[in-house]
């Protein structure tokens, strides 16, 4: 269950020449906690490692397993979440999370993704919104080196014409998909519920006409733009497709 924490000799030196603790020391410590069957104890220590942004898939891992012996498993699920992001640590929290997601007593209705919406997730990730600019500013620049050995007699390929603005539109092309694909990593967040349950209304206000119940371990798509004009409040995508107001207490953003 122990695992390591990779930080360097210079943090660890640091702290101890200004008399603190260092991370590595910290994370040890938590994890004789977890050990030992002192798991809230153990979160804490994690926790206070986190917010001094020393992160890592173990530090996810190890605060998933401390949340699920504390039988917290909308947190649970959010630290295994979190943990699947780090390739040392995807496969276990994978398991983890199959584990996790059986032992919720209620299951949300999840529609599939539109294939779409699955490339631009993929796309987010793998060559991200900077490396499609790449792409496409790659395909300008032979459009233009085309345009510039044409005009010195350098290079005559056959329907040259052509084959410049095929560049310049799969480039325009290809930019306009890394705009969008920032455009959307940046409005939506994905998030848990870690609460025991929650309602999603049709306006944010407590009174407001019920549209549908949310509990423990539901999946959450946020609309950063619609929920900025409400505070407290976040505008949702459950995972059967509807849409609403939710309180923003009990919720946790990936």
């Amino acid at each position: 269950m122990k695992k390591v924490l990779a930080l360097s000799f210079l943090l660890s030196f640091t702290g101890v020449l200004f008399g603190q603790s260092s991370p590595q020391l910290n994370f040890d410590e938590a994890n004789n906690s977890l050990e030992e069957g002192n798991y809230r104890e153990a979160l804490k220590r994690y926790r206070q490692i986190e917010e001094n942004d020393f992160i890592s898939g173990e530090l996810f891992l190890n605060m998933g397993i401390a949340s699920v012996q504390i039988d917290s498993l909308g947190l649970a699920k959010f630290y295994f979440l979190q943990a699947s992001k780090f390739e040392s640590t995807q496969q276990s929290a994978d398991r983890a999370l199959d584990f996790v997601n059986s032992q919720f007593s209620r299951q949300s209705a999840k529609l599939p993704k539109l294939p779409w919406d699955r490339a631009v997730d993929h796309l987010k990730i793998t060559p991200g919104t900077f490396g499609l600019f790449v792409i496409g500013y790659c395909f300008v620049c032979l459009a233009l080196l085309l345009i510039i050995a044409g005009w010195f007699n350098m290079i005559k390929l056959p329907k040259q014409k052509n084959i410049i603005i095929s560049c310049f539109t799969v480039a325009v092309l290809i930019i306009s998909l890394a705009y969008y694909v920032d455009y959307v990593d940046q409005r939506y967040d994905e998030a848990v519920l870690i609460a025991d349950q929650s309602t999603v209304s049709i306006s944010p206000t407590e009174n407001a006409e019920l549209i549908s119940m949310a509990y423990e371990g539901y999946d959450l798509t946020i609309d950063r733009k619609k929920s900025a004009t409400q505070e407290n409040w976040y505008y949702i995508r459950l995972g059967n497709g509807q849409f609403g107001w939710i309180e923003a207490k009990g919720i946790k953003i990936l």
